[in-house]
């Protein structure tokens, strides 16, 4: 069943007093976008399905507490979803010691020619090293903007930012992966994308 942005904002309320089929509205609505953010952030299906299961636990347990906007009631909705998806994913990776998110390591699934296989998995290792040594905020500016392709008023509306606070971050990530990757290649992370 699909739901228009302003019906999404009944079906809210209605979860919120308890309508299971409203769940099912909202689970099949977001279930795979925030499994492609979650993997992402962790490269692993199991371990990105488990946290998806807790992502739904928390949304059950929470959702009364859910304030909807008088407008806009889908990007909060989605922000707040995707600040849970966000907290479980460092939550993980606390509990398992880890200072570090790790990246899949395939960074696009399109299949090189024999030829280019070896050249393109360095260059994928190393974006992906050097995408794992920005701070975490930038790390998630980046990932949301490059690998999910997502606009910046997306990502602004996902991580509870302004727009020009997404860019500035933007920018100042992209300079540090200049940086990180030698800059003489003329290689940017723009140029590498994850077919979704």
């Amino acid at each position: 069943m699909s739901t228009s942005k302003d019906d999404l904002s009944e079906v809210i309320k209605r979860a919120q007093q308890g309508d299971q089929r409203a769940f099912d509205v909202i689970y099949d609505r977001f279930a795979d976008p925030l499994f492609r953010y979650i993997y992402a952030r962790c490269g692993d299906a199991t371990a990105a399905e488990d946290m998806l299961g807790d992502l739904w636990v928390r949304v059950v347990e929470r959702i009364e507490g859910f304030r909807l906007p008088p407008s806009g009631g889908e990007q909060a909705f989605a922000a707040w979803l995707y600040r849970i998806a966000y907290n479980l994913v460092i939550d993980t990776f606390r509990r398992k010691e880890s200072g570090n998110v790790p990246l899949n390591p395939y960074i696009s699934d399109r299949d090189p020619s024999p030829d280019d296989h070896a050249i393109i998995g360095d260059e994928r290792r190393e974006l992906r090293e050097a995408i794992e040594k920005l701070t975490p905020d930038q790390r998630e500016v980046v990932l949301m903007r490059f690998i999910e392709e997502r606009s910046n008023a997306e990502v602004a509306a996902l991580t509870g930012r302004s727009e020009g606070a997404v860019k500035v971050m933007q920018h100042r990530a992209l300079g540090a992966l200049a940086k990180l990757l030698g800059g003489s290649r003329g290689r940017r992370p723009e140029n590498y994308h994850q077919e979704e």
